[in-house]
């Protein structure tokens, strides 16, 4: 093949090169950010437990008090403690203001600015994209003066078809085995978690005021 007169057959060579050249260097300079920000976003990665907790009048089935937050979980732990300091009665005479008086949760941290305390305690194993709730116990403690009833805990592996253990405690604690096998860990989702559910009925001795019902939630969805 003629090249055409005046033209160096060596410049398209080269300007190939320079286009190669220009190429690996936006390719390395958009590593250099990409690498850092993928190893920041590893490093930023924060696991969590959901406490959501409710407050009925057991009579009319008035929602007069609820609340939930994230509580940050420890990434080298294999538990997580969630405790709720519930509002005293009076305050939860009328509907509550999500973040103006609110329930204090904390992994392993003990709050006193109510009248009843419902502590959850999942203890847990993980392996992989596996999951498996080895353990739960918990607590109700009531102020002095505040009495207690039918009590109830509600264990959930997570799931789809979820296997569930379901008890009915005498004493204001629990604790129990479950006894379960691994199992994927399902999309982050509070409702196919492993979770549990604590129950109580608690009224203030002696006043004649409205039994209310506490019912506290606990999930492992951010796990």
């Amino acid at each position: 093949m003629s090249v055409p007169s005046g033209t160096d057959p060596t410049t398209g060579d080269v300007m190939k090169t320079r286009k190669k050249v220009a190429l690996a260097t936006a390719t390395a300079v958009l590593l250099s950010f990409s690498l850092p920000a993928a190893a920041h976003a590893a490093t930023e990665e924060h696991l969590y437990a959901n406490s959501t907790v409710v407050v009925t009048d057991v009579r009319t089935g008035a929602i007069v008090y609820q609340q939930s937050e994230q509580i940050p979980v420890d990434t080298n732990s294999t538990s997580a403690t969630i405790e709720a300091r519930i509002p005293s009665t009076e305050s939860s005479a009328a509907p509550t203001e999500p973040g103006i008086i609110a329930p204090r949760s904390s992994v392993g941290g003990n709050h006193d600015n109510g009248s009843v305390k419902s502590s959850i305690t999942i203890q847990y194993t993980l392996k992989g994209d596996q999951i498996r709730t080895e353990k739960v116990t918990g607590s109700w403690t009531p102020d002095p003066g505040f009495g207690l009833k039918e009590r109830k805990v509600e264990i959930y592996s997570g799931g789809g078809v979820p296997s569930i253990i379901k008890k009915a405690p005498t004493a204001n604690s629990y604790s129990y085995n479950t006894g379960w096998g691994f199992q994927i860990k399902p999309p982050q989702n509070s409702l196919t978690s492993p979770r549990v559910l604590a129950e109580v009925k608690y009224q203030l001795s002696g006043t004649g005021s409205a039994w209310l019902k506490l019912t506290h939630w606990v999930d492992l969805s951010g796990i």
